[in-house]
């Protein structure tokens, strides 16, 4: 695993899983880590930080008026050499700061002084991780690309049973290490100079003025995708339909509503742009009459006759030139064989297929488990990651496909 020579700010919190941060710490010591351990106040009363001293062979960091050595302020001190911040367990309170930049303790505050990848591992009771401000506070660290290793399902500590156990420490580490070999990866802004064109979101076709058809796409995946690129040094412009999830800041977006706004708006784009990779959900089919007035409740049937949606891909496939395309098959049967049709009749550099069914992957979730097929016939199949790493996976297929490399 990527740890030698690194520097790890572990943060801990007052979570009952502690006990597993000092099994972590040891860990990245003997993997050859340079280990910092953050704790707040409420962890020090289920743990003695000169446990973790030991076991780090560094000081513990618990108060940032502790009188110390050198004259830089021990959070930026460690902020300006960590590598990785990860804080294991996460509880809802430093996920509420987090989200919030809140900094009032000397993790917190270590937190929003780093410039490295942030990891969080949360562990709580299944109810509190499941609340909605909590739910809000994670999906606001997600789009700011802040990593997680998901919360496992079992026999909790309070004596519930459901989601909230403390992930694997050997998951958490591998998660770890991951993350830094992607960060290593994208040091070299392999995408400078490159302008990339994300569709992301749910299209509505208006049946009246009140209804509408639609998809459960959150945009998740094409804002994750946004935000790695222009991390990779890119120039993005996002154009979303509906989506779940705050867009990511500092990025042109552009917003629509009904696939044929998309599909103009993409063509529009379209010659300006190196990379488009269609991480949208644009609706097959739309009403054939838009009813002006509210649609009454009459007979006990009703007949919607529909007609079919331009194909933005197929469009994008019929004109490119030097442009890469990259589309994406969301399917629930015959995965690999439906991609690879689609890939050939949309002429698509690159399918990103998923099975919506299988757990962990498909709308809404945070996580996706993906395959990736080019024109070449390769076949890459992932494990199930976050959307953000997906991200940075199919981002560095299609630099790999640009420079002929692959």
């Amino acid at each position: 695993m990527e740890f030698r020579e690194r520097t790890i700010i572990l943060g801990v919190t007052g979570g009952i899983a502690i006990h597993k941060s000092l099994d972590l710490a040891s860990q990245l010591v003997k993997s050859g880590a340079s280990v910092h351990v953050v704790m707040t106040e409420n962890a020090t009363r289920l743990v003695q930080p000169l446990q973790f001293q030991v076991i780090s062979r560094n000081p513990v960091l618990l108060n940032l008026f502790d009188a110390g050595t050198d004259w830089k302020p021990p959070h930026i001190d460690l902020a300006d050499r960590a590598d990785l911040l990860a804080i294991v367990p996460a509880t809802a309170n430093i996920i509420g700061k987090l989200a919030n930049g809140i900094a009032d303790d000397a993790l917190s505050t270590v937190a929003v002084s780093v410039h490295c990848p942030i990891l969080l591992a949360p562990a709580m009771n299944g109810h509190m991780y499941q609340n909605p401000f909590v739910q809000r506070n994670l999906s606001t660290l997600k789009t700011h690309g802040v990593h997680f290793i998901e919360p496992a399902s079992g026999d909790l500590a309070c004596g519930y049973e459901g989601v909230g156990r403390l992930n694997k420490v050997e998951m958490i580490l591998e998660r770890a290490s991951n993350i830094l070999v992607s960060t290593a990866s994208l040091e070299t802004q392999d995408l400078q100079g490159t302008r990339i064109l994300v569709t992301a979101g749910a299209t509505r076709e208006y049946i009246d003025p009140v209804r509408f058809i639609t998809n459960r796409s959150s945009g998740k995946m094409g804002y994750a995708i946004a935000e790695a690129a222009a991390q990779r040094g890119a120039e993005v412009q996002l154009i979303s339909g509906t989506a779940t999830v705050p867009p990511p800041i500092g990025i042109e977006i552009q917003h629509v509503e009904t696939t044929v706004e998309m599909h103009d708006a993409v063509l529009q784009a379209f010659n300006e742009t190196n990379i488009i990779i269609m991480a949208g959900a644009p609706a097959d089919y739309r009403p054939s009459e838009y009813t002006p007035h509210k649609i009454k409740k009459s007979a006990d049937t009703l007949t919607l006759p529909l007609e079919r949606n331009p194909d933005i891909a197929q469009a994008l496939g019929e004109q490119k030139t030097d442009q890469t395309l990259v589309c994406f098959a969301a399917e629930t049967n015959d995965l690999l064989e439906n991609a690879q049709e689609k890939l050939v009749r949309k002429n698509c550099d690159l399918i990103v297929a998923n099975d919506i069914l299988e757990e962990g992957a498909g709308f809404q979730s945070d996580t996706n488990i993906v395959t990736l097929l080019d024109r070449d016939g390769t076949c890459e199949q992932l494990p199930r990651s976050s959307k953000r790493d997906v991200a940075d996976a199919i981002l560095t297929k299609v630099v790999s496909i640009r420079s002929g490399t692959k």
